[in-house]
């Protein structure tokens, strides 16, 4: 016997059945990612939104330039490789590949604002944690044009409004990361300030000091917590003071809760001024984080373009269905009428049942196993069904046949001919 090939560690699949992540994990389905996605779709449209999507693979330039050469992603976690004498890389993130876009194809010179989500798999070697995989999904927006705190504003309450559709708890976290301006003096100080701590510091920390030294003050470490909690205070120029005070009265105006941290750094280097992240408040443990994202006013000017502002955020769908599976909660197309037919003479006419009620919008399964109506039966309940019918040699005979709510068990007699007329009735009579 041949051994089996298993996935990728990092990795995992998503089925229509139930499969285990964690001991202490639920069932995660597919269904539980319809939930989360459709939510998404139905929403982001409404202010707006249109859906772009991008290749897998890019440069790896661009999230050199893009992301920053001393961020985790780059130095470690992204995997590359070289194709015929390009190196290239499957996308980490999406926001570099969308401004590449941007940029590639002028579209600055067809519309003065831009706004575009998307939905796709990302990858990044890193160690494998409940909620997080080396190929993940994201979905996000991204909005190019604006300078202003309106569209910063807009997001956040979109993305408040998502996440509460989907019944997940949590608590929006805001921060203003400064600009050009008033972030050299805050990251001078800051070194200076670690540097007197070095010793206090983990050892990828102690390598942070002088590369990337404001992500020390997001690292998990209870010794680095320490030492983040008595390091200097960003002081806002005037103007990033009035978009920050901005934002939140507009915030505040459209009843969106928020909490102020000024430990919320994010992890990429072209963040500048508003920062946002939603923060489970429950059933995600150490990886709490759902959802990120922030203003990247440099970011065009970086990868080619003009002096374009854009702000965005992305959301982890892994971790998402994680919570919604949790609560019991998810979004499954299930047969209206499972079909099972007897013999091949009466397979025949359930597939040409089923193919009426089909073109008329509803599922229907039929049944390809001969076994008896019993069976039949439990194969039904099993996936959902909410009418059975059981097709014989005297239901192909008479042109009649008992359609069984599986529910509450009722039968209704019907015709074979008048099948789809009289189930879009029972359906209206009990939706």
């Amino acid at each position: 016997m041949s051994q089996k090939i298993r996935g990728v560690k990092g990795t995992r699949d998503v089925l229509p059945t139930e499969t285990y992540v964690k001991d202490d994990d639920p069932w995660v389905r597919i269904a539980h990612y319809h939930l989360v996605e459709q939510a998404a779709r139905d929403l982001f449209p409404l202010y707006g939104y249109r859906e772009a999507r991008t290749p897998v693979l890019e440069r790896t330039e661009l999230f050199v330039r893009g992301i920053g050469e001393v961020t985790d992603i780059v130095g470690k976690e992204m995997y590359t490789f070289d194709d015929h004498g390009d190196r290239v890389s499957m996308r980490p993130e999406n926001t570099a590949s969308l401004v590449r876009a941007y940029v590639e194809h002028n579209v600055s010179q067809l519309e003065p604002d831009t706004k575009w989500w998307y939905l796709g798999p990302m990858f990044r070697r890193e160690r494998q944690q409940r909620g997080r995989y080396r190929q993940f999904t994201q979905i996000g927006i991204e909005a190019f044009g604006s300078a202003g705190p309106r569209v910063d504003a807009e997001q956040i309450e979109l993305l408040d409004r998502w996440l509460r559709a989907l019944g997940i708890p949590f608590e929006m976290h805001l921060n203003s990361l400064g600009d050009a301006n008033c972030r050299p003096p805050y990251r001078a100080a800051l070194q200076a300030y670690l540097r007197a701590r070095v010793d206090d510091l983990c050892e990828e920390c102690k390598k942070r000091i002088e590369t990337n030294p404001i992500r020390v003050l997001d690292c998990k470490n209870p010794k680095c917590q320490e030492v983040a909690a008595g390091a200097p205070k960003l002081v806002l120029c005037d103007p990033c003071k009035a978009h920050f005070d901005g934002l939140q009265s507009i915030l505040t105006a459209l009843k969106v809760s928020f909490v102020l941290d000024a430990k919320l750094v994010r992890g990429l280097d072209y963040y500048t001024r508003t920062a946002y992240e939603a923060i489970a408040t429950e059933g995600l443990g150490a990886q709490s984080t759902v959802a990120g994202g922030g203003r990247y006013d440099g970011l065009v000017r970086e990868l080619g373009g003009g002096d374009v502002p854009g702000i965005g955020f992305a959301a982890g769908v892994e971790r998402l269905a994680l919570i919604v599976a949790q609560q019991g909660k998810e979004r499954a197309v299930r047969p209206v009428l499972f079909i099972a037919p007897l013999g091949d003479a009466e397979a025949a006419r359930a597939d040409q049942l089923a193919q009426q009620l089909r073109a008329a919008g509803l599922a229907a399964e039929v049944s390809f196993r001969k076994s008896n109506p019993g069976n039949q039966l439990k194969r039904a309940d099993a996936l959902g069904a909410r009418f059975a019918l059981v097709l014989g040699d005297l239901e192909l005979q008479t042109d009649r046949a008992r359609l069984k709510e599986l529910k509450t068990g009722a039968q209704h007699e019907v015709s074979l001919a008048g099948l789809l007329p009289a189930l879009q009735k029972l359906l209206e009579e009990s939706p």
